[in-house]
This record gives structure tokens, C-alpha cells and sequence, in this order.
């Protein structure tokens, strides 16, 4: 680990002469760096549209020499706050946080602490190893993320776009740290197959900056994928039935009746496939009195695909609901099918349809597209980010990615879907609000939208 850094808020910093004092007594051995350390990974872990993050008392340990004594001490200063519950054997941990006092821009330190430093790599490797035994088939993206570097002229970046927005500098500062501390995170989640890493849910204007063998990336995009993904439900519903973990679901989708000759239906697989469903949807909300950005109506059309069957407390989203129901009728009934009832499980529930698509998009981007990207041109570098594939831009690959994605997708769902390769730098005005909503109602979180 040639270099390690950690973060700290600015009024954490100035604060550690007093903190110093209170603390050191307390602990036998204190350590300034381990008081860092404890604290820099909290602030590390805290992401905006995230909350407070669940950490493992066992992990702060195994990082720090008595970390559970830094992380009390903290508390009891009140500089850190926790909530949530622990359960032991179940996974579940306590949620830490920055008290709202303490909460400042981060400034970043290189730690000079070799002891500090070997444990903390030794851990990191531990870590590795037991990531490796859930992603099993995953290795050639597991190897490219182990290889992710981020060029220092990020900081000139955030520097100057972020000055005033603490919130979003901490954040994407605390993303390039994870890269350059090269903390692992590698997993499969459980509920819909999607692939996590330190770049799934980094913000997107820090995305110029990654480098794998030092070649920059490029983005490699679904247009609308989830609205896209949705078209196999009117079509095909029996072809993804064996991508639930519900049998009762699996029925459902074997059984559903497709109204294909259905007008409507035409008309909103023909504007999904055209990437025009949320221009039209946009000018349809504006004819109703309803006057949304791109963006809004984005947001809007994912509360209608994945919210619960049951009349919005929102009025522009109960409104556009009624917009699109009345344009879509049949596409609506099919839809709400499938979301199910408020009973039951996240599989059995109004939750199901957007994890179904979820796992579509997952199965088809890593078990289906990777692969064939791995054999078919090999040494391409190839890393998912859920519905879209980052590759190396000098290798002159990006159009073979491109088709193999397109040949793919087509097979598999019945339309050409629209692919787009993302700009290496993105306006910020529209960057910042893309993140800001989309960031807010993804769909992991929008399926709890009340």
C-alpha cells in the first residue's frame, strides 16, 4: 500500500488538541493516528443519499488497535452519534454518524504510520479473500477493480465545482478515497444479483477520472434501462419467470396473458425503444398542467412503475400517475399485476417488479454480456456499473463493446435498446441535479416511496 489517507472534518480537526486531552487518559497506548483512523472511517463510509453507515464493531477492531475504545470515547464526546440496533448473527450492526456539530468539509492526510498502515492492508487483504468465495465467476471484473486508480487532477476537479456544497464534496471526495485506499468491495447482493463495487454508486462526475492500467474509461450506457428492461413484461412475461425467488411470482409470469395487439401497448414499447417515452410523458405532464424537467419526469416514471398499487399521498406523482394510466391503460393493469399486493416478503410483494427487473438487468450484464466481452476480446478492460459497462478508451474497443451489448440485449428482450456512451466530461449545472434526483429515488430506494 504505497500510499493511505484519512479523512477528517474540518472541525474535527481543529478540535484535536482538546480531544487529545480528553481521550488520552482514557486509553492505554492512546494514539492520535488510531483516533484518525476510527474517525476516518466513519466519514468515509457516510454517503448522502445513504445515511449513516452500519459498521461491525469487530471491523473497527480488527482495523484499529482498541478501536472500540476511540468509538466510545467519541461518542461519549458527542463527535459521533449511532442509532439503528445490533443484531448478532444476523448481520445487522449499528449505524455511525458525524454529530450535526462536527458535520464540515473533509480535508484529507496521508497517514505516516507503517504499523498502522501493514495492519490495516493485512485486513483489507483478509477481506478479499472472503469477498472472492461470493462472487465465484467474477474474477476477470474483480481483477480490473482491483487495478482502479483515480488521477490526482480529481482534486482541482472538486476544488473548483464543489466549494460551497459540503455534502457533495464530502461525498465524492470520501468515493476517491476508497479508490486510492483501494478498500475492497466486491459483492453480489442477495436480493437482485446486481454487482456492487467502489463504483456503483459514485457520483458521476468523478468518473473522468478513473483509471485501470492508467487508461481512462468511458461509459457504455442503456438508455432507460428499467423502462426498456419493463417491455419483456408485455411480450414475453414466461421467458423471466426463472429469475424470481417466488414460486407464486414465477406462476404469475408463466401464466400472465400479453396484450400485444393492445394499441397502447404498441405505443409505449415504440416510445421506450425510440428513448422518447419521458419527452413524450413530459409534454403529455405539460398538456395536464403538470410542468416537469426531463429529469422530474424521469423520477416520476419510476413511482409509477414501482410504487405501491395504491393512490399516491403526492399530488404531482398521483397526478402523473393518472396521466400515464389514462395513456396506458392496459400497460397499467399489466404492470400493477405484476407489482402484486402490500402482503408478504420483498419477493411477494409491490417490491417484486422492480428486484424482477433488476435481476434481468444483472443477469444479462454479468452472466450474458461480460462473458462474452471476456472471450470474445480479450484484454478489454470491462468493469459493470448495473445497466451500463465501463471500458478503456486507447484500446479502440468501445464500438465491439458497444455491439456485443446491442446483439445481446436485442436476443434477449426483442428490441434493439438504445445505447449511448457517456461524455467524458458532463456539465456540472446538469450533473449536479441528475445526482441530486436520481440519487433520491434509485430504485432500491423507491420501492419504500409512500
Amino acid at each position: 500500500m504505497k500510499n493511505y489517507f484519512q479523512i477528517l472534518p474540518e472541525k474535527v480537526y481543529q478540535n484535536l488538541p482538546v480531544i487529545n486531552d480528553l481521550l488520552r487518559d482514557r486509553i492505554k497506548g492512546y494514539s492520535e493516528d488510531n483516533l484518525k483512523e476510527v474517525i476516518s472511517i466513519i466519514a468515509c463510509h457516510v454517503r448522502k443519499e445513504e445515511g449513516p453507515a452500519p459498521i461491525s464493531m469487530f471491523s473497527i477492531n480488527k482495523l484499529v488497535p482498541q478501536g472500540q475504545h476511540y468509538l466510545t470515547g467519541l461518542m461519549k464526546l458527542g463527535i459521533v452519534e449511532r442509532s439503528g440496533q445490533f443484531i448478532p448473527n444476523a448481520n445487522i450492526c449499528y449505524q455511525y454518524d458525524l454529530a450535526p456539530e462536527y458535520k464540515s468539509k473533509y480535508l484529507s492526510f496521508p497517514l505516516n504510520n507503517p504499523k498502522l498502515v501493514l495492519r490495516i492492508q493485512k485486513v483489507w487483504n483478509e477481506l478479499r479473500k472472503q469477498d472472492a468465495k461470493s462472487i465465484r465467476g467474477h474474477s476477470e471484473q474483480v481483477k480490473y477493480l482491483n487495478k482502479l486508480t483515480i488521477d490526482e487532477s480529481y482534486k482541482n476537479f472538486i476544488d473548483s465545482n464543489y466549494v460551497s456544497e459540503t455534502d457533495q464534496y464530502n461525498s465524492i471526495l470520501a468515493s476517491a478515497m476508497r479508490i486510492i485506499n483501494k478498500i475492497p468491495l466486491s459483492k453480489i447482493d442477495d436480493t437482485s444479483g446486481r454487482f456492487h463495487s467502489n463504483i456503483t454508486n459514485m457520483a458521476k462526475g468523478l468518473r473522468p477520472y478513473l483509471r485501470i492500467n492508467g487508461e481512462p474509461l468511458a461509459n457504455i450506457d442503456i438508455k432507460n434501462s428499467q423502462p426498456y428492461l419493463s417491455t419483456i413484461i408485455l411480450t414475453y412475461p414466461s421467458k423471466v419467470a426463472w429469475l424470481t425467488k417466488n414460486p407464486a411470482f414465477a406462476l404469475l409470469l408463466q401464466t400472465l396473458k400479453v396484450s400485444v395487439n393492445k394499441e397502447d401497448v404498441n405505443k409505449y414499447i415504440s416510445l421506450v425503444i425510440s428513448g422518447q417515452l419521458y419527452e413524450y410523458l413530459m409534454q403529455e405532464f405539460f398538456n395536464e398542467g403538470l410542468e416537469l424537467t426531463r429529469s422530474e419526469t424521469k423520477i416520476q416514471v419510476l413511482r409509477i412503475l414501482f410504487a405501491r398499487n395504491r393512490t399516491p399521498r403526492d399530488e404531482v406523482n398521483r397526478k402523473a400517475r393518472q396521466i400515464f394510466k389514462d395513456r396506458f391503460p392496459t400497460v397499467h393493469r399489466i404492470f400493477s399485476k405484476v407489482r402484486g399486493s402490500e402482503r408478504g416478503d420483498k419477493f411477494q410483494n409491490f417490491k417484486r417488479f422492480a428486484i424482477l427487473l433488476q435481476r434481468i438487468e444483472s443477469y444479462l450484464m454479468l452472466d450474458v454480456i461480460l462473458k462474452r466481452i471476456y472471450k470474445e476480446l480479450p484484454g478489454t478492460i470491462a468493469v459493470t456499473i448495473h445497466d451500463s459497462i465501463m471500458t478503456g478508451i486507447l484500446t479502440n474497443n468501445l464500438e465491439a463493446v458497444r455491439k456485443i451489448m446491442i446483439d445481446e440485449l436485442t436476443y434477449f428482450v426483442g428490441f434493439a435498446p438504445k445505447i449511448k456512451i457517456e461524455r467524458i466530461i458532463r456539465d456540472k449545472e446538469e450533473e449536479d441535479k441528475e445526482t441530486e434526483l436520481l440519487n433520491q429515488y434509485d430504485i432500491t430506494n423507491l420501492v419504500n416511496y409512500n
